[in-house]
């Protein structure tokens, strides 16, 4: 099976669902890994942090063993700057080349700008009717950020589950 874990910022997918991932890859799942932003010297980053966090991103996705690690390199804590179908048409891209099966996204219930703007593509990006190849989209919570959201139903954690 083909898992594609998509993280707006580099430790979402760990806080979000690291240890499923590794469940997957320990059952013999493909897991791939798309990173939506990037930090970057010209948002204010010093070389040194951009440097750091390259070599974060590259450790965690040999830790994890990921097929493939992607990123669309946007601009961290601007997305909501970025024109939206931008945003939809490089996740599809990704979608379309892997073919996951799964995908594992944030939660459109939080906080963080950043993650509302990427739920939302992310949804727009895995419509049905283009994407017959997946069969669920779970959304998972960074607990820095979705805890000071308002509760969302119970119903709206499982967007879109299709029976094999």
């Amino acid at each position: 099976m083909k898992i594609l874990s998509i993280s707006v910022h580099p430790d979402d997918e760990t806080l979000g669902c690291g240890g499923t991932l590794i469940k997957h890859k320990n059952c013999g799942d493909d897991i791939f890994w798309l990173i939506l932003t990037d930090a970057s010297e010209k948002l204010g980053y010093s070389q040194e942090f951009v440097t750091k966090r390259q070599k974060q991103i590259k450790a965690v996705s040999q830790k994890y063993q990921f097929s493939k690690t992607y990123s669309l390199s946007l601009p961290t804590t601007k997305l909501h700057q970025v024109d939206f179908s931008e945003i939809i048409t490089k996740i599809s891209s990704v979608i379309q080349e892997i073919q996951p099966e799964v995908i594992y996204t944030v939660n459109r219930s939080d906080i963080h700008t950043d993650h509302q703007v990427a739920a939302k593509a992310v949804m727009s990006s895995t419509k049905s009717f283009r994407n017959h190849f997946i069969k669920r989209i779970l959304m998972y919570e960074c607990i820095s950020e979705t805890e000071i959201s308002p509760p969302c139903q119970k119903i709206y954690l499982y967007l879109r589950f299709i029976q094999i």
